[in-house]
């Protein structure tokens, strides 16, 4: 009984040291870490300048988060993801698309993506051949032919 009665204690202090040394506070929103995240400057757009905007449907890779096609100041389009999450795969890119399917006959291609995302912002340069046909935002998986996901640009 008194070695149990000595570990509590021992034990119990340690708790206490634990608590003392760390601090035993909740973290704020700004010191909090959601994973690797890109963050670029937010866009100052009005209704006016967004040409359509849509929410991921995924299919693959935990895809999700907000697409915005918006006309950028002084010219130029801008595909935007919000809140984009994504876990890694190989080979994907982010298209513009005539349809919510990937045809090489049928897209744009913006960037690829090189690694995983968490709650991230991302901006892609819209080239200049696009046209108001390109009504889908996918990412796709060119090696396995596999759709991660699109947002219906409305």
């Amino acid at each position: 009984m008194k070695v149990s009665a000595n570990l509590n204690s021992i034990a119990s202090i340690v708790v206490i040291a634990l608590l003392a040394t760390t601090g035993c506070k909740k973290k704020d929103k700004e010191t909090m870490s959601t994973g690797p995240t890109e963050t670029i400057n937010q866009p100052q757009t009005t209704a006016s300048d967004t040409i359509g905007k849509g929410t991921f449907s995924s299919f693959e890779h935990g895809l999700g988060g907000n697409a915005l096609l918006y006309n950028e100041k002084g010219g130029g389009k801008v595909l935007r993801f919000t809140n984009f999450n994504m876990t890694p795969g190989p080979d994907v890119y982010v298209y513009l698309s005539k349809s919510n399917n990937y045809s090489s006959s049928n897209v744009i291609t913006l960037m690829k993506l090189t690694s995983g995302y968490s709650n991230s912002s991302i901006n892609f340069t819209v080239p200049s051949d696009y046209t108001s046909e390109y009504k889908y935002a996918l990412v796709y998986c060119v090696q396995y032919k596999s759709l991660f996901g699109y947002a219906e640009l409305k």
